[in-house]
């Protein structure tokens, strides 16, 4: 009798461990300590496909939007006389980047040209400029290979600040095997008001949850 209690209880426990074990954050990210890294010998390529959580806010203060977004690389284009793998997205098949990697990190084509997104390997301060949303913008780089939670796994990411006009607007985080797994966006908005103001805020956020390549 003893021993069918203590085997029932046992199971209770172990259950429940298990259950939370599993539990994952608002941002997608597991439990500390469950690890699913990532293979060291895969890279995104042709066919690769991410799928994220994605989060807004239409206005500020006002209520989460939520929806998951697949991009994948749908196709390899010849920009600048370089190969670029272009990243749609699967719900809309619109173009989300032309990307590519280089010695020193990811680029992006845009505006006719190529501009590095995220520089790796890179030192913590390191800056640069890059163009997104029709204007040039400056990104200091935050962290360096941080090893942190997510869906895909304990893993380095570096992180990078992007700035215009003195506001940050992009706040990215990068592994070079699965490349933009994190990414924050925030916007200003016009205000109706007399006189108008403008308001600075966080529109969006993005998570990676799964690559499969």
């Amino acid at each position: 009798m003893y021993k069918r209690e203590y085997s029932l209880l046992f199971l209770l426990v172990f259950s429940a461990n298990f259950f939370l074990s599993c539990q994952k954050e608002i941002d997608g990210s597991l439990a500390p300590g469950f690890t699913l890294p990532t293979p060291a010998n895969l890279k995104p390529k042709l066919g690769t496909t991410w799928t994220y959580n994605y989060y807004w806010y239409n206005t500020p203060g006002g209520p989460t939007h939520f929806k998951t977004v697949k991009h994948t690389a749908k196709s390899e284009e010849t920009l600048g006389g370089e190969k670029w793998l272009k990243i749609a997205d699967v719900e809309t098949d619109t173009t989300v980047y032309f990307l590519n990697t280089k010695t020193d990190g990811l680029y992006q084509y845009t505006n006719s040209n190529a501009y590095l997104l995220c520089k790796y390997p890179a030192a913590v301060n390191d800056t640069y400029t890059t163009f997104n949303d029709g204007s040039a913008e400056y990104f200091t780089v935050k962290g360096v290979n941080d090893t942190i939670p997510t869906n895909i796994g304990d893993i380095p990411l570096s992180n990078y600040e992007g700035v215009k006009a003195g506001d940050i607007i992009d706040l990215l985080w990068y592994n070079n095997n699965a490349w933009i797994v994190w990414k924050y966006q925030y916007k200003r908005m016009i205000v109706a008001a007399s006189p108008p103001s403008t308001v600075y805020y966080l529109h969006s956020k993005m998570f990676l949850v799964s690559i499969v390549y």
